[in-house]
């Protein structure tokens, strides 16, 4: 299905003062592992995970049953000797991006990598297994391809469960996947490239997308495509190939989030904004409360590994249907489309998330005692 995107020469979120680098110890996912947020919640953060679908996406106690741990080794390598050289930057990118899409990923776009999106340090929790936590980050690569993959429709329906988490965790292997094949294609061609996935990332991925034309930044912190909405996990693959970027997209984002507090009104850890925009680091956006987020993850590790309820009931959150390109194609010209537009979602999916059924042997609103393997009898 084709969707046509409005092409900018600005990304959307307004960039009104100086930018600074992150230090990867800061993010969320690490200060919980380090116990930034107490002791209580670094153990519940570092625990074994009742859900075997948990153990497989992301290295536990047995990181050889998790094939992404696997990946990390492969995210960068040595260059073939006999260089492709490029006349074309144009035409090179078209072949680019083909080649990722028949490698798995759904959308491509390409920027110029802007050292303010890489990391200063190096800070993901097997950085610190490895003794390379606080390492400075180089990475001087010239481009960003960016990819992303749809995370299913229906899974997330159960957020925050252990259904939704597994879709989660399908969404970083599908991606995961994708970059490291990408990179070692280029590599083959000669030019330098390194894969940046869940496990083995440099960079920020979101800012990337959005500067690529992937899609908008929303209310959630989440990016927003066309096609898939917040349901999307990205990865990036930088290099030094000679590519011809892409220009962001307009899709009516910024305005529908200004509309619309959906994600904020359902958020369980109310870390999720209302009202207008702020300017933090620079930039002017609705600043999520990734501390609170983080803690509410941690909050019931029987039940759920992580929440996605802010992307379960955006109104972005749709099927690829005809009346969602349709509906897509109203909210960047009209307001008065995107108030009944708002209107129609209440009506047809409600205010709040329909309560949720089952699928294998989970359930929402079970106890641990289900999720042990002796359920399958």
């Amino acid at each position: 299905m084709n969707w046509p995107k409005r092409h900018v020469d600005e990304v959307t979120t307004r960039v009104v003062g100086k930018m600074e680098r992150f230090d990867q110890r800061d993010i969320p996912h690490t200060k919980a592992a380090i116990g930034s947020y107490g002791d209580k919640v670094q153990e519940r953060w570092t625990s074994e995970s009742v859900d075997p679908f948990r153990r497989i996406f992301y290295p536990e106690k047995r990181p050889r049953n998790s094939p992404i741990r696997s990946w990390v080794g492969v995210a960068d390598g040595p260059l073939n000797p006999e260089r492709v050289e490029v006349e074309n930057p144009r035409r090179m990118s078209e072949l680019i991006k083909e080649v990722a899409l028949f490698l798995g990923a759904e959308l491509v776009g390409i920027c110029e990598l802007d050292q303010t999106f890489v990391y200063t340090k190096k800070g993901l929790r097997i950085d610190f297994h490895k003794g390379r936590d606080g390492q400075e980050v180089k990475l001087p690569h010239r481009f960003a391809i960016s990819c992303g993959q749809q995370m299913g429709y229906k899974h997330f329906r159960y957020s925050p469960s252990f259904i939704d988490n597994a879709e989660v965790g399908l969404g970083y292997l599908e991606s995961g996947k994708v970059a490291v094949a990408l990179a070692a294609y280029i590599r083959e061609l000669g030019w330098p490239a390194k894969a940046h996935f869940h496990m083995a990332e440099e960079v920020m991925h979101v800012p990337i997308a959005v500067q690529a034309g992937l899609g908008e930044l929303a209310r959630n912190g989440s990016l927003i495509s066309r096609e898939f909405g917040p349901r999307m996990r990205l990865s990036t693959v930088t290099t030094d190939l000679p590519l011809a970027p892409d220009k962001p997209v307009d899709l009516g984002v910024q305005k529908l989030c200004a509309e619309c507090d959906k994600c904020a009104v359902n958020c369980p850890a109310q870390a999720i904004p209302f009202g207008a925009k702020v300017v933090t680091n620079g930039i002017e956006r609705w600043q999520v409360d990734n501390d609170k987020c983080m803690v509410y993850w941690t909050a019931n590790r029987a039940k759920w590994n992580d929440c996605g309820r802010c992307i379960a009931v955006c109104p972005w959150n749709k099927p690829p249907t005809w009346w969602h390109r349709a509906a897509s194609w109203v909210v960047p010209r009209s307001r008065l489309g995107r108030k009944l537009l708002l209107l129609l979602d209440d009506l047809m999916n409600g205010v709040k998330p329909k309560p949720a059924q089952e699928w294998l042997y989970y359930k929402v609103n079970t106890p641990e005692k289900v999720y042990e393997l002796k359920v399958v009898r």
